[in-house]
């Protein structure tokens, strides 16, 4: 595979899209919308527009950017390994170097911003993605639906055996929880005072995210979802759209056909709490989030030509984006901030959401104007070689 050093557009452009989802996704929780008691919320909005909204949201944006910028970490790590595959030995040194810098930033996001952090389990899964890298196409796509389903038969016997995977993790929960007198998790972050007050919290949030990786088996959907970047990248289609024209509409045509009545059944287990049994919403899960997001990918590539130009500018800092909406997220919601938690309907979450996305945008663009990386991509980028480079 010959190195690729040319940035595609497209690809840029897909991050800024995913980046987009990313941030509609993560502000209901970082403004604690979701922290809100049925009593609470009731009294910022109607018990139907809330099931509504969050329908919608369920429907066209839970998990599907995230699979979106799986797959687009798949394909980086494809090219990176790649390049580094060419240079040799050393080359696979600076792929791990660069993987072992990406866990110690998801380290940092998660205990000094938001306990929301996915960079540390993405640096986990790459460092596996080189045992895949020689396989043939066809058996790394065999991989990736190993991985993809494997969560269902997971739940089943999870659930069928009451097994406790978590329980280590739920006690030191409950541990740091006691130790820091912390009670409901919204109240706290919306009264903290300081931000040493959301420190201790993110000791106690740490060990709760361990906790949705492995009941949700994280780690099988993310390597899967790289598993398919890699495929992607291997293949070339990123790089030659319009030879890969149908095989495009046909992921658009299978993808919406599989994904949207899945996805309504999807959204209506997530809006009425999870009614069905854990296996039951992993298989509506894999039938519907992972068609729908990769049929968004293969529509935004053969068609949304016009908007790519915008979106580029926060894909090529797409790292620096990320930890960006953290940031801005907890100094406007959390009380050692603005204060602005527990106080916004969804849809003014939403439009929050929005609005901090197309400031980025604007930040992106002045920032490229002048610079080459982003500022995290910079500092990633030096540390990964050891030394200084011109931004």
């Amino acid at each position: 595979m010959k190195p690729i050093k040319k940035r595609l557009p497209l690809l840029d452009a897909l991050r800024g899209f995913a980046l987009l989802g990313i941030c509609l996704a993560n502000y209901e929780e970082l403004s604690l919308f979701s922290f809100l008691d049925v009593n609470h919320t009731a009294n910022v909005e109607s018990g139907l527009m809330d099931k509504i909204q969050h329908f919608l949201i369920y429907f066209f944006v839970e998990g599907k950017f995230y699979t979106i910028f799986s797959v687009l970490f798949g394909i980086g790590f494809s090219i990176i390994i790649g390049n580094a595959v060419n240079r040799g030995a050393n080359g696979m040194r600076i792929f791990y170097r660069r993987m072992m810098l990406l866990l110690c930033i998801g380290f940092m996001h998660l205990m000094l911003l938001w306990s929301g952090d996915i960079l540390m389990l993405y640096a986990a899964m790459g460092m596996i993605l080189p045992l895949f890298y020689n396989c043939k196409i066809k058996t790394l796509l065999w991989w990736a639906l190993l991985f993809l389903f494997l969560p269902i038969p997971s739940a089943y016997i999870v659930s069928t055996f009451d097994l406790q995977p978590c329980s280590w993790f739920y006690a030191q929960m409950d541990y740091w929880q006691s130790r820091f007198g912390i009670g409901d998790w919204g109240t706290w972050l919306n009264d903290s005072q300081s931000y040493v007050d959301v420190l201790k919290f993110l000791v106690m949030g740490a060990f709760e995210r361990m906790t949705e990786f492995i009941s949700s088996d994280r780690y099988f959907k993310v390597l899967g979802l790289f598993l398919i970047g890699l495929i992607i990248g291997k293949s070339k289609i990123y790089a030659e759209v319009e030879k890969h024209r149908l095989l495009l509409k046909r992921v658009i045509i299978i993808g919406f056909i599989v994904g949207i009545p899945t996805a309504i059944l999807y959204a209506l287990d997530g809006v009425n709490g999870y009614g069905y049994p854990k296996y039951v919403h992993n298989i509506l899960e894999a039938l519907s989030i992972y068609p729908m997001g990769l049929a968004y990918m293969a529509a935004f590539s053969l068609y949304a030509k016009r908007i790519v130009k915008p979106l580029t500018y926060p894909g090529r800092m797409a790292l620096s984006c990320y930890i960006g909406q953290s940031l801005i997220g907890i100094c406007l919601f959390y009380g050692f901030g603005l204060g602005l938690g527990m106080t916004m309907s969804l849809p003014h979450v939403m439009l929050t959401a929005v609005g901090v996305y197309v400031f980025e945008i604007i930040f992106a663009y002045v920032w490229m104007k002048y610079f080459t990386y982003g500022p995290l991509e910079w500092i990633w980028r030096m540390l990964t070689y050891g030394q200084w480079l011109k931004a």
